[in-house]
């Protein structure tokens, strides 16, 4: 640079990342977990989405269906526990306020990842070690640090740290012993189909995939793919997204715990997700200007009549609230519902959100009920408080016989009040409970 020039410090990001975090959360509230096989499944107790290191070494796949490794769990003493999607979910949230005291900068950028931006500390990685440290020491939650001058370097850096089980590593833009070290499919960004067709072109490894001309890259994946090479040679092209983008349409479904067959059940279930979906939009300060309910049958299942059916409604004014988006849904759900057929899914989509700022109301106010606005705020503040026990409305029922399968699910020990862990308890309560420690 010429004179009267400064060069400003290099950038450094750090992706925090927890450690198997489902499994880690889970061994918190249960010790006894320590140093053997876990897994937790999916929902409806479906598949294998997490993982312990034991379960690992023994060939547990990642996503694979429970009852084709029932067996193999079982010879080998595997603990098999369903998602507990409120505490998982309540211990992210303390892993990050953990992160946040250690960067101005943060970006959430899944339930169990996180990125910093740790440019201009004086020794990012002592001050990473640091901070996995005191992750570990005030959450039990562990974690691996990966740092570099980019986004997907810190995803590569994270990713040896995890594989060679070291808690932080750094990782530059001419380090080629580590780039050689990560193959193409296991680059950030890249998946099955994209290695396969850089694999046909000679390129196996990220450092091959660096320094490779830009137009048959650009050729094969777009600007895109194109962004992460650059991101691999050291250029930065990923900023931080301190505050998430708001949704433009956003859904809720599950698939059910047993086929459902009556349309009052189908109804809970539709009015549960319907709460749910208008709650993810009131949090981002959205209004949904239309909303689409579907069914379906299990298409697994060739020996039944299969059926699925959407429909979409146009709302006269956008809207948050939650009496309206369960009234319109149950009349959506019942012009496609279909007596004899066993529904294994539902779900309700709210689409077109806005701004509740620019909101345009209609000529006159057909819907600006004050009072009504007042008592749906009250009822959403304490459902809010209480995570959804202390209120709900009445549309959602309460039997919820239709629910997802979680039989094998732990206590949530920091979000529900009746499964709070208790301590010091006399040995006539022993027999009573046994969420004691």
């Amino acid at each position: 640079m010429g004179s009267g020039h400064e060069c400003g410090p290099f950038p450094v990001i750090a992706l925090a990342d927890c450690n198997n975090f489902y499994v880690s959360c889970e061994r918190v509230f249960r010790p006894s977990l320590e140093n053997r096989p876990v897994i937790v499944l999916s929902n409806n107790d479906g598949c294998a989405v997490a993982r312990s290191n034991e379960a690992k070494a023994i060939g547990i796949p990642m996503g694979a269906p429970y009852h084709q490794i029932r067996k193999l769990c079982e010879r080998n003493g595997v603990v098999v526990l369903s998602s507990n999607y409120e505490l998982y979910g309540d211990m992210s949230n303390r892993v990050v306020s953990v992160l946040s005291r250690f960067a101005p900068e943060l970006e959430v950028y899944s339930i169990d990842e996180s990125f910093l931006d740790l440019t201009g500390v004086m020794d990012p990685l002592q001050l990473s070690i640091r901070m996995r440290d005191q992750v570990k020491q005030w959450t039990g939650i562990p974690i691996s640090v990966g740092l570099g001058p980019t986004k997907t370097l810190a995803k590569a850096g994270n990713r040896l740290a995890k594989k060679q089980g070291v808690g932080c590593m750094v990782i530059e833009k001419n380090d080629r012993q580590a780039l050689e070290s990560i193959t193409i499919e296991d680059v950030w960004g890249i998946g099955r189909r994209l290695s396969a067709r850089l694999r046909r072109i000679g390129l196996l490894n990220a450092w091959q995939f660096a320094r490779a001309p830009s137009p048959p890259i650009r050729a094969i994946g777009g600007v895109t793919l194109e962004r992460t090479q650059r991101e691999l040679a050291g250029i930065p092209c990923l900023e931080m997204e301190e505050l998430a983008l708001p949704r433009k349409n956003t859904c809720c479904s599950r698939s059910f715990g047993k086929p459902v067959t009556e349309l009052e059940e189908l109804e809970e279930a539709v009015a549960n997700y319907g709460v749910r979906a208008i709650r993810k939009v009131r949090s981002e300060g959205s209004l949904a200007s239309a909303l689409q309910v579907f069914i379906m049958t299990n298409r697994f299942r060739e020996d039944q009549p299969q059926y699925s059916n959407s429909r979409v409604l146009a709302l006269d004014e956008p809207t948050d609230d939650p009496i309206r988006i369960v009234q319109n849904a149950k009349h959506l759900l019942r012009a496609i519902f279909r007596p004899d057929y066993a529904y294994k899914k539902a779900g309700v989509i709210l689409l077109d959100l806005i701004p509740s700022g620019v909101r345009q109301t209609l000529l006159f106010e057909e819907h600006a009920n004050r009072r009504r606005q007042d008592f749906v705020n009250a009822v959403e503040e304490v459902a809010s408080l209480y995570s959804g026990g202390g209120a709900f409305w009445g549309g959602q029922g309460i039997g919820k016989q239709w629910r997802m399968r979680r039989e094998m699910r732990t206590p949530r020990y920091t979000t529900c009040w009746e499964e709070l862990p208790l301590v010091g308890l006399t040995s006539s309560t022993h027999t009573k409970s046994n969420r004691y420690f």
